[in-house]
């Protein structure tokens, strides 16, 4: 108990005596803080004060020194102008400007005033009448006021001249002074012309006028004036009126306890003052200090004369006020502020009070600091000490105290944790390596247990994959093997290879290798070379092609421990990728090389030219008159044709010349390193075979002829387009000058011909849109599941002017409508037409109507659409486009922007000739059409063709996937509609099914079924 008391005694001693000092430190720094704002206040009290009455001043003055400025400048003009005045002009101007009124004065005639303008006059007749003096300056100065008044009238209130011959002309924006002005007016003793006076002012400088207030403006006022001195003698004044009421309100808006603002003059009158307003206006603004008997002012008024300074600041003598002064230039006035010493004083009880706050809430702050730290030093430690004495009587291990200082309590405290820690060590150490023992055990089971998962997902793995695993061991024995590697070699389940050497391995498999020698070569080798990498092919008996890899295998420590097999079936994928190359490369109809690879050959012969100079020819021939077979025996017998001309043809080249089909009938023939004799030779012997082979269709016998034009490398051209272009030139050449033979190239008959052709078909196609000549035709388009009419195509025909009945083909004029350009109206009329048609005919099932790759370029084509079906009234539903891949691919950009404008009319897209191009799936998400029609060559012998019969299905499968329709073109026999119902295309379209006729069935009540 004694020692309690004696702690909480010291404790109360210290606390107390702290409070002693903090609040003796306390007052010493609040009269220290007080003096030190007292001496401040004496030194940055008149420098503000200061400050802030220039800066009133400085605004003030800004307008009377423009003012004075403004006046010379006025001065200096008229005199130039009267000095430089056509006289006699200037004289007879005054008649027609100025009238003596009937009083007897003289003002602007009354048509002319105009006060917003133009300046007004005033002028009495002396007696001996106007001079010529007065006139010239009354003209002069009505001008010049006119010219520059409205612009000098916003900073001043009025900008006029003075008459010593009594009389004033002045401007005052919409005041008519001189309409105004009565028979006594006059100026005689205003200030303005008592200053000016030669005896005033013989120095003849600016002065100010005393200030006035002005009736008629309800404003006070002051007035610069410039004397006005001619030939000799004065004639009168320039001057402005200049409103100083914003200088009196400002001065009015100071209030008391901030101090006082007031404008005073030189010679004692007060000019503004907030407090004496109306003495100031009943001394018409002439109130001198004097007469107020006020001692403050009289004070403030000796200073500032005694002083001798523009501006300047101190204290009234009797200490009661500081004073500021700044000199206004121009009417040489002083801005005066006026703040009293008992605001200051004020201010500083404030700070006092302020400085003594500050002290107590810092000294509340100190005392809590001072109890926390005579706590943590003293009570704490010892509460601590005590507490783990208590802990180790009880057997308890006590925490360390570690209070880490050197004073009495911190040795005391080491001293006791050093015997605390020689008590446990040995309780802690064996402690320790229990735990450690115990942690050891844990993490090897958690590693088992990992290990075991992480095996049975690898053994997972490697048993879904549908790649051959293998693992061989150094010792060049299997250690696993994953079931396809079974399957892959056709092995039995009971098979154990695990375990065995790789060589027993070789020995049950060998029988189905191709050449088991060169596999257990690389085997061999693999072991003789065990840190590389081994990658070869097996050839199978059976066909099939495996790819081994086989990759060694290390430990964590870099040691060599084995080999991984890795084996892939690639049949497949060998076999897909040879039918694609293929596919793009050759005719699927004839089997010859495509344009495609004729272009790549062409441009890789012009490349080793480059290196090595050859020469090479190039044949270009077609069969003539082919539509007509197309037309009378069908698109089958055409093929057929064109199967026969492949293989005569490329029985008559040489092995290192090459037969393409560019499309349709057109045929072409690169010979490289052949002279134009081989050509000529070669094109002789095809000429003769084509026109000498029969053709038997439906029981006829058909002979057909070619033409067949040549181009030669270098003779005819020195590059790939124009060899082509001449090429295909001489064809044409040999065609105009009566077919059945061939032609070389002759630049001298390069496309006159086929201009005139041209120029004779762009005429019948306009006399064709003209005279309403196009026709529409309808071929039906049948659901494949169930023969119902899905839709009708409209197929555009020509009738022939020359032979009316008779129906020209599209075949014919479509190539020459696109060259020309009228292909867009043709397009226009048959969307119109179609469009008509459905309207008439509610009934009639959705109409597929084809759009031309030239209209790509319309923009306003999709609005057309929509316009013309709205005005039909016919649902967007019912009307669907077709457009032709090789079209749309043609340019991407366009045609994806044209079939989105589409789509937003409603309307269906059809992708018309789809599979022509080697990407078409690629661009399947680059244009939105939501039907494809498959192209006709993988359809017409798509029961012989394994291959189309590959594409066609993935066509199908693809357009499936991604919510597309299909349509199959040209069926044209009943195996080939049952084959193309079983790969599940939706729709069907052909000569089997339907042909194309002008009154078609569907357009009657009962629309007939297709075909089975």
């Amino acid at each position: 108990m004694l020692h309690t008391r004696s702690r909480a005694s010291l404790i109360h001693r210290l606390s107390l005596s702290i409070w002693g000092l903090f609040l003796a430190l306390l007052l010493l720094l609040s009269a220290l803080g007080y003096l030190a704002m007292r001496l401040a206040t004496d030194r940055v009290v008149p420098l503000v004060a200061r400050h802030t009455v220039e800066l009133r001043a400085g605004a003030s003055e800004g307008l009377f020194l423009q003012a004075e400025q403004s006046v010379v400048r006025l001065q200096r003009e008229l005199l130039w102008r009267l000095a430089h005045a056509d006289r006699e002009a200037t004289l007879a101007r005054f008649d027609v400007l100025f009238a003596r009124s009937p009083d007897g004065l003289w003002r602007l005639r009354p048509e002319l005033v105009d006060a917003e303008r133009a300046p007004t006059l005033y002028l009495h007749e002396p007696p001996r009448g106007l001079e010529e003096s007065a006139r010239l300056r009354a003209v002069l100065a009505y001008d010049l006021l006119r010219e520059q008044g409205p612009a000098l009238a916003p900073p001043f209130f009025s900008a006029y001249m003075d008459f010593v011959e009594d009389g004033l002309m002045v401007y005052a924006r919409g005041v008519d002074w001189g309409g105004d002005a009565e028979a006594t007016a006059t100026n005689t003793g205003y200030p303005t012309m008592q200053g000016s006076e030669p005896h005033r002012n013989p120095q003849r400088k600016v002065f100010w006028t005393p200030v006035y207030f002005d009736e008629q403006a309800h404003t006070w006022m002051v007035s610069v004036i410039k004397p006005l001195d001619w030939e000799g003698r004065w004639v009168g004044t320039l001057g402005h009126d200049v409103s100083i009421q914003t200088l009196i309100d400002r001065t009015a808006a100071s209030h008391e306890d901030d101090g006082i603002q007031m404008v005073m003059s030189t010679d004692g009158a007060l000019i503004a003052h907030p407090q004496l307003r109306e003495r100031i206006a009943a001394a018409e603004g002439q109130l001198n200090v004097a007469t107020l008997r006020d001692p403050l002012l009289e004070q403030v008024h000796r200073m500032i004369v005694a002083a001798g300074t523009d501006s300047g600041a101190g204290r009234t003598p009797d200490g009661s006020q500081w004073v500021a002064w700044s000199k206004i230039h121009g009417p040489g006035w002083y801005q005066v502020y006026l703040l009293p010493q008992a605001r200051v004083n004020h201010l500083l009880d404030l700070g006092l009070a302020a400085l003594f706050c500050i002290g107590i809430f810092g000294l509340l702050p100190a005392m809590w600091l001072l109890r926390r730290r005579v706590r943590r030093l003293v009570a704490v430690p010892l509460k601590r000490l005590t507490q783990a004495v208590d802990e180790l009587g009880q057997g308890l291990e006590p925490k360390p105290i570690a209070m880490g200082g050197n004073d009495e309590l911190g040795r005391l405290a080491d001293a006791f944790d050093d015997m605390v820690e020689e008590l446990v060590q040995q309780r802690a150490l064996q402690f320790a390596h229990a735990q450690a023992l115990q942690t050891e055990v844990e993490e090897r089971r958690q590693f088992m247990n990992r290990l075991e998962q992480e095996r049975a997902r690898l053994l997972a793995l490697l048993g879904a994959m549908d790649l051959g695993i293998v693992f061989v061991g150094r010792e060049n024995r299997v250690t696993y093997c994953n079931a396809a590697f079974r399957s892959m070699w056709t092995l039995p389940a009971d098979t154990a290879l695990v375990g065995r050497s790789t060589q027993e391995g070789m020995d049950a498999t060998k029988h189905l290798m191709a050449d088991p020698e060169s596999v257990v070569a690389h085997l061999r080798d693999a072991v003789t070379h065990p840190d590389q990498p081994r990658h070869f092919e097996i050839e199978l008996l059976d066909g099939r092609t495996l790819l081994h890899n086989s990759y060694p295998v290390r430990d964590a420590h870099g040691q060599f421990i084995g080999r991984l097999w890795v084996q892939e079936d690639v049949t497949r994928k060998r076999q897909t990728a040879e039918q694609l190359v293929r596919l793009a490369e050759h005719d699927p109809l004839t089997g010859l090389y495509n344009r495609r690879r004729f272009e790549d050959d062409l441009a890789r012969f012009f490349h080793d030219a480059e290196r090595t100079p050859d020469q090479a020819a190039l044949l270009f021939f077609d069969l003539d008159e082919f539509k007509y077979i197309n037309d009378t025996f069908g698109h089958r017998a055409g093929d057929s044709v064109l199967d026969r001309v492949s293989v005569e043809v490329r029985a008559l080249i040489r092995s290192d010349d090459t037969l393409f089909r560019l499309g349709g009938d057109e045929f072409s023939v690169l010979m490289p390193h052949a002279s134009l004799d081989d050509a000529q030779h070669l094109a002789e012997r095809i000429v003769r075979r084509i026109s000498q082979t029969p053709l038997h269709m439906h029981e006829e016998t058909v002979r057909l002829t070619t033409s067949l034009g040549i181009a030669h490398f270098p003779t005819h051209a020195d590059n790939a387009e124009d060899l082509v272009a001449h090429a295909d030139a001489a064809m044409y050449q040999a065609k105009h000058t009566g077919k059945n033979r061939w032609n070389a190239y002759r630049p001298d008959r390069d496309s006159s011909r086929e201009m005139a052709t041209r120029l004779a078909w762009n005429d019948r196609i306009a006399q064709a849109l003209e005279s309403n000549l196009l026709r529409l035709h309808f071929q039906g388009v049948y659901r494949a599941g169930n023969g119902h009419l899905a839709h009708l195509e409209a197929l555009i025909r020509m009738e022939d002017e020359a032979n009316p009945g008779q129906l020209i083909m599209p075949a014919q004029f479509i190539d020459h409508a696109e060259k020309s350009g009228k292909i867009l109206e043709i397009d226009r009329w048959v969307i119109h037409e179609s469009i008509r048609l459905l309207a008439t005919h509610p009934h009639l099932p959705a109409m597929a109507i084809n759009i031309s790759g030239r209209s790509f370029d319309d923009p306003e084509l999709p609005a057309y659409i929509g316009a013309q079906l709205q005005q039909q009234h016919v649902s967007p539903r019912r009307l669907l486009v077709e457009l032709t891949e090789t079209s749309a691919v043609t340019d991407m950009g366009d045609a994806a922007r044209f079939i989105a404008a589409l789509r937003r009319t409603g309307c269906a897209i059809c992708l018309d000739d789809f599979g022509t191009g080697f990407s078409s799936f690629a661009y399947l998400k680059h244009l939105q059409a939501d039907i494809l029609k498959i192209d006709g060559m993988f359809i017409r012998d798509l029961a012989l063709e394994r291959d189309n019969q590959v594409f066609v299905r993935a066509i199908i499968e693809v357009a499936r996937g991604m919510g597309k329709q299909t349509v199959a073109e040209f069926v044209e026999d009943g195996r080939t509609l049952l084959m193309l119902r079983e790969m599940g295309v939706d729709m069907v379209q052909g000569y089997h099914l339907d042909r194309p006729k002008a009154d078609h069935p569907a357009f009657r009540k009962t629309v007939a079924g297709a075909p089975g």
